[in-house]
């Protein structure tokens, strides 16, 4: 059973890397384009911002909406926070 953990750990820790080397790539590309990379990183978050995320913002409460992110999505705290801080920016919380 701890190997099966360590396995999955490790597969997880692998795709967050993948994916955080597609988001530098994505702002490249969108510097590139001559678009603005927060924004196009907002609007891919959007679509998936957990509800309870969304009500903790429209109370104003950061802490909380970065716990109810980490909550949802299984994400550690500094990738939490940058999603979290991202869509609160783009979307004016």
């Amino acid at each position: 059973m701890f190997g099966r953990t360590a396995h999955l750990e490790s597969q997880i820790a692998h795709l967050r890397d993948r994916l955080d080397r597609q988001e530098a790539l994505l702002t490249a590309l969108a510097a590139q384009a001559g678009l603005d990379p927060a924004a196009v990183r907002a609007a891919g978050v959007e679509d998936t911002m957990p509800a309870p995320v969304l009500d903790a913002l429209r109370r104003r409460q950061m802490i909380l909406a970065i716990k109810e992110y980490r909550t949802a999505t299984g994400a550690g705290l500094a990738e939490a926070k940058r999603a979290v801080e991202e869509y609160a920016a783009a979307h004016g919380y």
